[in-house]
């Protein structure tokens, strides 16, 4: 699978930004499609307590967004995340980074999109440090005017079903039915049509699911199945860009009204024409090394079309589904490979509680004493429930 054309890897920046920046008192810096930071200012190095090595080729969202407790937030439910996926100017008046030791600094942020050069494209974040915040109840990361992204499903419902979605997948080893599960959770909870294109050993790419629901239940059309054309490199259209690896998209009919630049583009024009689809969400399907395929959702019987929080919950839905255990197969030896690479994953989370409460000021009488304690529970079983979904796992490789 040499398809993929994601860039990155860490380096000192791009020079995008250039001085200017380093002259304002507020932090900047530049993402790619994926949410890597590309670069940079001196301002949010100082901010952050991370220097620009330490932060660029980094996941913007895994390293530093947090919710209003120094949690880790779900992508579905980080708004920053939703802005830069909807290609809008977004702000908003309260949220929350991790420094580099472990505390949190409180800030206002503006996303809006930009360039990056040679066509690629990406987003500038600004943030700085208001005076007068206090703390704040969890879930208040708010876009200015208290607008929040529209979504068909409620917040609960999306956190129940990325629960699910781990859950579910994971318990089996047997990828068809991973992928069976995968279509059973999304379908019609999300959307009326689900289509999965794998890429193969060599390189090839196969349609291997499209799914309607009709009438309460779901249809397998065969008849949309089979081969694709090659993924070209220098195509612009959403899922040749989603098979790259390169990043996720909101797309119609309307995207491939023009020529068509590759024979994957004149598939996804015949697909639409085909189900009537008006509006799709397209998101990666990325395994611990590599690129395995694209997740597109569909819809044409519902009127509204996909936004930026379903875009979000589609991306979050399609890595945890890449890290599926029948992902994990084509990558591990053996079992006990697995089982040593989970153990990592999970022990490997603990030191950045341990080192956050170290960083906490020291308790000054019985009363600070007990909340540092129950902050460090709190800490710890947050961490054992984010990781539960390990259980079914190690259950299912160990027999």
């Amino acid at each position: 699978m040499a398809v993929s054309d994601t860039g990155g890897g860490a380096g000192t920046g791009s020079g995008l930004l250039g001085s200017l920046p380093d002259a304002l008192d507020a932090g900047l810096y530049l993402v790619d499609e994926q949410g890597r930071i590309v670069e940079t200012n001196a301002r949010a190095e100082a901010m952050l307590g991370r220097s620009a090595a330490d932060v660029v080729g980094r996941d913007a969202h895994d390293l530093m967004h947090r919710g209003s407790r120094g949690q880790t937030l779900p992508r579905a439910q980080c708004l920053m995340r939703q802005a830069a996926l909807s290609g809008r100017t977004v702000q908003a008046e309260k949220g929350w980074f991790e420094r580099g030791d472990g505390t949190q600094l409180t800030m206002s942020w503006l996303i809006t999109p930009c360039s990056l050069g040679g066509g690629r494209k990406g987003a500038l974040v600004l943030f700085h440090e208001p005076a007068g915040f206090g703390h704040a109840a969890e879930g208040d990361e708010t876009a200015e005017g208290g607008t929040r992204f529209a979504s068909s499903l409620s917040e609960l419902d999306r956190l129940a079903l990325l629960a699910e979605t781990t859950t579910t997948l994971t318990s089996t080893l047997d990828v068809d039915e991973a992928l069976r599960r995968l279509v059973a959770l999304v379908v019609p909870r999300l959307a009326d049509w689900a289509v999965i294109d794998l890429i193969g050993e060599r390189d090839e790419v196969w349609r291997t699911t499209v799914v309607h629901h009709e009438d309460g239940a779901l249809v397998d059309r065969e008849d949309l199945q089979g081969p694709m054309p090659p993924v070209q490199r220098e195509s612009t259209m959403p899922l040749s860009r989603a098979l790259r690896g390169v990043a996720s998209a909101l797309t119609g009919p309307e995207t491939y009204q023009g020529p068509p630049d590759t024979g994957v583009a004149v598939a996804q024009r015949d697909l639409f024409r085909a189900t009537g689809i008006h509006s799709a969400a397209i998101a990666p399907l990325r395994g611990p090394r590599e690129v395995l395929g694209a997740l597109t959702l569909g819809r044409s019987e519902r009127p509204e079309g996909f936004g930026g929080a379903e875009l979000s919950l589609l991306e979050d839905i399609a890595r945890r589904a890449g890290l599926s255990v029948g992902s994990l197969y084509q990558y591990y030896p053996n079992k006990q490979a697995i089982l040593l690479d989970l153990a990592r994953r999970w022990l490997g989370a603990f030191p950045a509680v341990i080192a956050k409460r170290i960083a906490a000021p020291r308790p000054a009488n019985r009363e600070e004493f007990q909340r540092e304690v129950r902050e460090l529970f709190i800490d710890t079983s947050r961490l054992y429930l984010e990781n539960a979904s390990l259980m079914p796992v190690i259950e299912a490789i160990s027999g």
